[in-house]
């Protein structure tokens, strides 16, 4: 009678043991992998916006004639600001904050949000500096942060610059 070398129960649950172990452990580093991905691509996303924001609001200023300070909320969270264009169809153009976007309104035309829902400012502040014999200085700061449903990315990110109205 031959000896016949066979798989026996035990060993074939061994085997299975490692290998659930090997798979959980790969699933694991997968579903991380996909999650900081994530987090990565949309915090990419609310730095392109918060550039966009910026670069908007200065090209737009930097147009403007003048700044209308009874139609402008300076030095507050909530600030406004109104500024006089050369164009009459966009005149007034008003930035101003609500419910956590930053909205644009050009002259008789409705206020649009600046950026997507995936982020949400906080606070948007103008400061007027004016001198005589210059043209006026705006400065703004802002406080966007991440959406709250981003895990592990409580970030906020601070918009500061100053634009001067052209002569």
């Amino acid at each position: 009678m031959k000896n016949v070398k066979a798989t026996t129960l035990v060993e074939i649950m061994v085997y299975f043991a490692i290998f659930v172990i090997f798979m959980a452990a790969a699933m694991s580093f997968a579903l991380q992998i996909g999650t900081i991905s994530d987090i990565s691509s949309r915090l990419y996303e609310v730095q392109t916006q918060t550039s966009f924001l910026e670069e908007k609001m200065k090209t737009t200023i930097q147009s403007a004639d003048s700044v209308n300070v009874a139609g402008s909320t300076f030095d507050s969270d909530a600030g406004v600001l109104s500024l006089v264009m050369t164009d009459a169809g966009v005149s007034p153009t008003v930035f101003s904050l609500l419910n956590g976007d930053i909205l644009m309104k050009e002259g008789a035309a409705d206020a649009s949000a600046l950026h997507s829902s995936t982020i949400e400012v906080t606070s948007l502040r103008f400061h007027r500096i004016s001198y005589a014999q210059t043209p006026d200085q705006i400065q703004v700061d802002a406080v966007i942060a991440t959406p709250s449903d981003l895990a592990n990315s409580d970030k906020t990110f601070s918009l500061h610059f100053t634009v001067s109205l052209r002569q």
